[in-house]
C-alpha cells in the first residue's frame, strides 16, 4: 500500500472531513498544512493525494492519484470559478483532480461543473463531517433557541448584511427565547451592534456545530449551514433581503428559496412576521419541503461517508 498525503488549506484540526478521515484510515499517511503542497507529491513518495480544499497551486503532481473531497454540501450558492468569484484558483489545478466526491447522486453533476472533471470520476460517497450529526446528541438547552447563521459577505457579495431592527426582535422575543448570533469566521466586524435582553452575539471563531445541536430553528440566508440544520431535523427560516441582486450575480444551484424552505422573507419592517416564523417553524418542525431538499443535497450522507473515502482511498493507494 503507498503512502497517502493529506493536504488541507488550514490545520488538521480546523477541518472535520479531513480530521475524520485521518483518523479512520489505517494505511501510511501524511498530513501537510497548504493546499499548494499537492505539488511533485509523487516524486516526494506518495500515491495518493486526498484534498478537502479547492487547490491554489498544482505545479506537477505526476502519476499520484488525486481526491478531492468537495468543498461545502453541493446545492448552495454557486461557486462560479470561471467567473471570478474565487479568483485564486489555478484552473489548471482543476484540471488534475482525478476523483472529487460528491454528498449526493444529484450532485455529481454539480461538482462535475465545478472542477471541470466527468461525471463518471465523481463519487457519491457522503460528506466526513456530518457523519457526526448520526451519533448521539448532547441533552438540547432549555428554553426556545434561534441560531442566526448568515453567510459570507464577501468577494462578489460587498459585505452586505440584512437590515434587521435588532433592539425591536429583542424586544418582541419572550423570557423564555433566545437569538444567538453567529458570523462566518471571514465576517468582520459585530452583526447586532448593542447589548440586548435575548439576543447574544459569538466569536466567529466559536464552532457552529455546537449552536446547530443547541437551537431549535436556524435562521440564514444562502449558506450550506442550512444543510447541517437539516441533517439534525431542524427547521430553517431564510431571511433574504437582496435576493434579487444575489441571484443575479452569484446565484444558487436549485430554484430559490422555494426548493429550500417554505419560510422565507425580506426582514426589513417585518420583524414582528420574523419572529412569528420562527415561533410557527420550531412547533411544526421540518417540512417535506425541507427533506425533499435534503435527499437532493446530501442523499449520501447516512453517518457512513468516513468509512466509503477511506476504501476507495485504500483502494487507490
Amino acid at each position: 500500500m503507498g503512502e497517502v498525503l493529506f493536504v488541507s488549506a488550514v490545520p488538521l484540526g480546523r477541518c472535520k472531513s479531513t480530521t475524520r478521515i485521518w483518523d479512520m484510515y489505517d494505511g501510511p499517511k501524511t498530513f501537510r498544512c497548504g493546499v499548494e503542497r499537492m505539488c511533485s507529491a509523487e516524486r516526494d513518495g506518495f500515491s495518493v493525494v486526498v484534498c478537502d480544499s479547492l487547490p491554489r497551486v498544482i505545479e506537477d503532481k505526476d502519476k499520484a492519484v488525486s481526491v478531492n473531497l468537495g468543498h461545502g454540501l453541493t446545492g448552495g450558492k454557486r461557486y462560479g470559478l470561471d467567473e471570478g468569484v474565487h479568483p485564486w484558483v489555478d484552473r489548471r489545478a482543476l484540471g488534475q483532480i482525478d476523483y472529487a466526491i460528491a454528498t449526493s447522486e444529484a450532485g455529481i453533476p454539480i461538482v462535475a461543473g465545478q472542477l471541470g472533471i466527468s461525471v463518471d470520476n465523481v463519487l457519491p460517497l457522503g460528506m466526513a463531517r456530518t457523519d457526526a450529526y448520526f451519533e448521539p446528541m448532547p441533552e438540547k438547552p432549555k428554553g426556545r433557541i434561534y441560531l442566526y447563521c448568515p453567510t459570507f459577505r464577501g468577494l462578489g457579495d460587498k459585505g452586505h448584511l440584512p437590515r434587521i431592527d435588532w433592539a425591536k426582535v429583542d424586544g418582541l422575543l419572550e423570557d423564555d427565547e433566545t437569538l444567538v448570533v453567529k458570523r462566518h469566521h471571514l465576517t468582520q466586524g459585530s452583526l447586532t451592534h448593542g447589548d440586548f435582553k435575548h439576543i447574544s452575539e459569538f466569536p466567529p471563531a466559536t464552532p457552529t456545530e455546537l449552536f446547530l445541536l443547541g437551537c431549535d430553528v436556524l435562521i440564514t440566508d444562502y449558506s450550506s449551514t442550512m444543510f447541517d440544520a437539516m441533517l439534525l431535523g431542524k427547521p430553517v427560516v431564510l431571511v433574504v433581503d437582496d435576493m434579487r441582486e444575489y441571484l443575479a450575480g452569484r446565484g444558487m444551484y436549485y430554484e430559490f428559496p422555494d426548493f429550500y424552505s417554505p419560510r422565507w422573507l425580506g426582514v426589513e419592517g417585518q420583524e414582528e412576521l420574523l419572529v412569528l416564523t420562527l415561533r410557527d417553524a420550531a412547533e411544526k418542525g421540518v417540512t417535506d419541503v425541507e427533506r425533499k431538499c435534503l435527499e437532493a443535497v446530501a442523499g449520501a450522507c447516512d453517518g457512513h461517508s468516513t468509512e466509503r473515502i477511506c476504501e476507495l482511498i485504500r483502494s487507490l493507494a
